[in-house]
C-alpha cells in the first residue's frame, strides 16, 4: 500500500487526491460489487467536502459491475448497516473516514447481514485491487435508486421495549448534542426530540465544517462542556463524524472519558435482561466493563481491536452486548454495528433511573487510564517483553501486558501511521511508572 493509504479491518482508507482517488474508489467498488454478485447496495456517507466526489465514484464502480446502487444520502454508518440488513440487500459501502482529520476519506465494506467484512475477507477483496475487475456491457448497467431509512432506524431504537422511552419523554430534559456537523447533525436532534428532550445543538448546523476534531474526546470537546454549563443542560452528548461513537457530558459540564460509554450501557441493559452469554469488547478497552459484568455474573471476552474482530466474537458466542472503549457500543438487538444512536437512548433511559448525569461516575469503579499515539516505527516486542518478565503476554494485536492491577496495549493502528499505546491501572502512580518505562524502552 502507498503511504497514508490504509487497507485493514477498519476499511480502505487514505489521503483524497493523494493515495485516495476515484480511480481507485470506482476499481474498488466494481470489485466489490463483483464479490456481491450484482443486486442492491446500500450506499450513504458522512459529511465531509469529499464524500459527494467519493459517493459518485463509489455508484460509477457498483453501476459499472451490474449492480444496483440505493443511495441512502447523508447518515450515520450504523444507519446504512441497519438498511442493508433490513432491507435483505446484497451488502453496503460506507463513505466515510470516521475520526480522521477532513483531508481523509475511506470506504467501509458491508456485508449482507448488516456486518462489516471480516479480516479474511478484506484481505480478499484487498488482493483484487492488483486486477482488472469485470465490467458489464451496456445494456446491462442498473439505475440508481434513492431512499430515506434514516426514520426506519430511529423508529427501531425508540420502539425497543428496554429503553425508557415513555418515563424519558415525560421528564423533558435538556440535552446538548454535538455531532461535529458530521453524519449525525441531523439525526442524533431527530432522535432527542422523539424522546421529548428539549435540544441545543452544537456543530450541527454546518455540515463537513469540523469545527472541531472529528475524534469525540475531552479535549475536543470544549464547546459541548461550554454548552451544557450555559444552558444548565442535565446531560450533554458528542458523536465522531459518522456517528457511531458516542461520548457523555455530566450536569455543570464535566466530559467522561469515552471508556465510561459502553460501561454505562453495559450497566444499563443488564438491569433489564437476562443473559448468560458474555459481554465482548477488545484488549484495549477499560477494566469498567469487566466490573460492570461482574455485578450481574456475567463474562467479559476480548478480542483485537476493530469493530470486525468484535463482531465475530459475539456472532460465535451469541451475545447481545459487546463493543469498544472509544465510545462504541453495539446492541445486537437493534444494530449488530457500533451505533451513537443506540447508545443516547440507553444513556437517556439511564439518566431517568439516576435522576442526575453526575451519579454516573458513582456506579463504576474507578481506574486510571492513559492513551497516547506516537509516529509509526518498527517495534521490538521482546524489548518490552523483557522489560516487565511477565509469565505470559498476548501478541495477537501487538503486544498486550496484563498485570495483576492493570494492563498495557502497545499496538500499530489500524487507521492512522501511528503506534498506540493504551495502558490502565488502580493507581495513578502505578499507571506513570508503567508508561515511563515502556516510552524509556521506544525511544
Amino acid at each position: 500500500m502507498r503511504n497514508n493509504l490504509f487497507f485493514t479491518i477498519s476499511g480502505l482508507r487514505g489521503i483524497v487526491g493523494e493515495s485516495f482517488t476515484p480511480e481507485l474508489v470506482a476499481k474498488i467498488s466494481a470489485h466489490f460489487g463483483n464479490l456481491m454478485n450484482d443486486g442492491e447496495i446500500i450506499v450513504g456517507r458522512d459529511t465531509r467536502k469529499s464524500g459527494e466526489m467519493v459517493k459518485f465514484a463509489v455508484i460509477s464502480g457498483l453501476l459499472s459491475a451490474g449492480c444496483t446502487p440505493c443511495d441512502i444520502g447523508i447518515v450515520p454508518t450504523p444507519t446504512i448497516l441497519f438498511a442493508v440488513k433490513n432491507k435483505k440487500s446484497k451488502g453496503g459501502i460506507a463513505v466515510t473516514a470516521s475520526h480522521n482529520p477532513p483531508e481523509w476519506n475511506a470506504l467501509k465494506f458491508v456485508k449482507s447481514n448488516g456486518t462489516f467484512l471480516r479480516e479474511g475477507e478484506i484481505e480478499n477483496l484487498k488482493k483484487l485491487l492488483s486486477k482488472a475487475p469485470l465490467y458489464k456491457r451496456g445494456e446491462d448497467i442498473k439505475s440508481v435508486r434513492n431512499e430515506d431509512f434514516l426514520e426506519r432506524h430511529l423508529d427501531a431504537i425508540f420502539e425497543n421495549n428496554n429503553f425508557e422511552t415513555e418515563k424519558v419523554k415525560e421528564k423533558n430534559f435538556k440535552v446538548v448534542i454535538d455531532a461535529a456537523n458530521g453524519a449525525a447533525s441531523r439525526a442524533a436532534p431527530a432522535l432527542l426530540e422523539r424522546f421529548n428532550c428539549s435540544v441545543i445543538k452544537v456543530n450541527c448546523d454546518r455540515p463537513g465544517e469540523f469545527e472541531r476534531e472529528p475524534e469525540p474526546t475531552s479535549e475536543n470537546l470544549v464547546s459541548l462542556q461550554k454548552a451544557v454549563r450555559e444552558n444548565q443542560a442535565d446531560i450533554g452528548f458528542a458523536t465522531d463524524a459518522d456517528g457511531d461513537r458516542l461520548v457523555i457530558a455530566l450536569k455543570e459540564g464535566e466530559i467522561l472519558s469515552e471508556e465510561y460509554t459502553l460501561a454505562l450501557f453495559v450497566y444499563y441493559i443488564l438491569s433489564k435482561i437476562n443473559t448468560e452469554k458474555p459481554i465482548i469488547t477488545n484488549y484495549s478497552t477499560s477494566r469498567m466493563v469487566d466490573s460492570v459484568a461482574q455485578k450481574y455474573g456475567v463474562n467479559v471476552k476480548r478480542t483485537k481491536v476493530g469493530e470486525a474482530f468484535v463482531v465475530e466474537k459475539m456472532e460465535e458466542e451469541g451475545s447481545v452486548l459487546g463493543g469498544e472503549g472509544n465510545g462504541g457500543i453495539i446492541y445486537r438487538e437493534i444494530n449488530f454495528t457500533r451505533d451513537a444512536l443506540v447508545g443516547i437512548a440507553g444513556i437517556l433511559s439511564l439518566l431517568y433511573e439516576t435522576g442526575d448525569s453526575r451519579e454516573f461516575k458513582n456506579i463504576i469503579p474507578r481506574f486510571y487510564m492513559k492513551k497516547i499515539k506516537v509516529p509509526l516505527k518498527k517495534l521490538d516486542y521482546e524489548d518490552i517483553d523483557k522489560a516487565f518478565d511477565l509469565k505470559k503476554t498476548v501478541r495477537e494485536d501487538g503486544i498486550l501486558l496484563n498485570f495483576e492491577d492493570g494492563f498495557l496495549h502497545i499496538r500499530p493502528s489500524n487507521t492512522e501511521p501511528v503506534i498506540r499505546i493504551i495502558g490502565e491501572f488502580e493507581e495513578e502512580k502505578r499507571l506513570k511508572e508503567v508508561f515511563d518505562k515502556v516510552m524509556g524502552i521506544l525511544k
